[in-house]
């Protein structure tokens, strides 16, 4: 695993994977199987991996946090950054934040709290959580006005956060003035598209958004990184061509379910059995599995042909 703190021109290098976690029957770790995944990973260029909603931290204990973190550690290569998360209610953050630090790990993202939160509760809450960690977080933003634009501005200033994960949904990503005042009060080299390949063209090309997030870049990513170059060169043609299977596993998620549906894919592709899902989560019905499939299978042949051609290896 890297050991030194993500730089903000790292993360224009790279897509960030949002991989799961596997686990067997029991709900123990499998680190053959999630050693695979990050092997997979690496192997298409991806050199960050966050461990957040699809990994189901959000219902995570902290001794599965734990070993969880030490499997991680142990497994990434040594130019991989691995950024956990904490959270989301305060009290969880501060039992994970010495874990965290004690583990060695530089990054971390803060999981958001919709319900019981507020703004200025936020920033001093974030605050406190980063002297305990001892650097400043990834904070991910997920609804509408969650911390005001002049807050952020004050947090980053101050030290307690160093990047955002941006994941307001909108029919229309054009027009998010939410998302430009963020980005006016922080620059958008602090920010980076959260929520799949659906609204990066816009967040990409229009707010210049730093990189995206994505769970299908675990299946696919080489593709994705080369989809991520294709946008930076200003080659829309190519890059719409690139995102089209990948939007329509986005599809599938948003109808069936997001986090079960990104799980149980990985096992269907074939790269590792991801085995139940940590409750209070769900593994997807069986009779989802062929229509998933499907999507996977598309993102594997993209996969392969962006491999043969070389994408992974295109320049920013």
């Amino acid at each position: 695993m890297r050991q030194q703190r993500l730089e903000l021109a790292d993360f224009r290098k790279s897509v960030v994977a949002v991989p799961p976690v596997a686990w067997t029957e029991s709900l123990e770790l499998n680190p053959a199987a999630n050693a695979a995944l990050v092997r997979h990973i690496e192997a298409g260029g991806i050199s960050i991996l966050l461990y957040g909603g699809n990994a189901n931290l959000y219902h995570i204990d902290l001794g599965r946090f734990r070993a969880l973190l030490d499997l991680l550690r142990e497994t990434a290569g040594p130019s991989t950054a691995v950024i956990p998360s904490i959270g989301p209610d305060f009290g969880k953050m501060l039992d994970q934040a010495p874990i965290v630090r004690d583990k060695g790990f530089s990054d971390v993202m803060v999981l958001p709290t919709a319900f019981p939160a507020r703004a200025a509760g936020i920033e001093r809450g974030v605050g406190l959580v980063a002297e305990a960690l001892g650097f400043g977080v990834i904070l991910y933003i997920k609804q509408n006005n969650y911390i005001e634009p002049d807050q952020l501005e004050r947090m980053v200033k101050a030290g307690s956060v160093r990047f955002v994960k941006y994941a307001v949904e909108r029919a229309n990503p054009e027009g998010d003035t939410y998302l430009s005042d963020i980005v006016a009060a922080i620059g958008a080299e602090r920010v980076a598209s959260g929520m799949g390949e659906r609204p990066i063209h816009s967040h990409l090309m229009t707010y210049g958004l730093a990189t995206y997030t994505s769970g299908a870049v675990c299946i696919a990513p080489a593709a994705a990184l080369a989809t991520l170059h294709a946008y930076r060169a200003g080659d829309l043609e190519t890059a719409e061509r690139l995102r089209a299977p990948f939007l329509e596993f986005e599809r599938q998620r948003a109808e069936i379910d997001g986090f079960g549906v990104m799980h149980d894919a990985v096992t269907l592709s074939g790269i590792a059995d991801m085995g139940p899902i940590l409750p209070l989560l769900a593994n997807i019905a069986k009779d989802k599995h062929e229509t998933v499939a499907k999507c996977v299978k598309d993102l594997l042949d993209l996969e392969q042909a962006c491999r043969a051609e070389g994408g992974q290896n295109s320049k920013v």
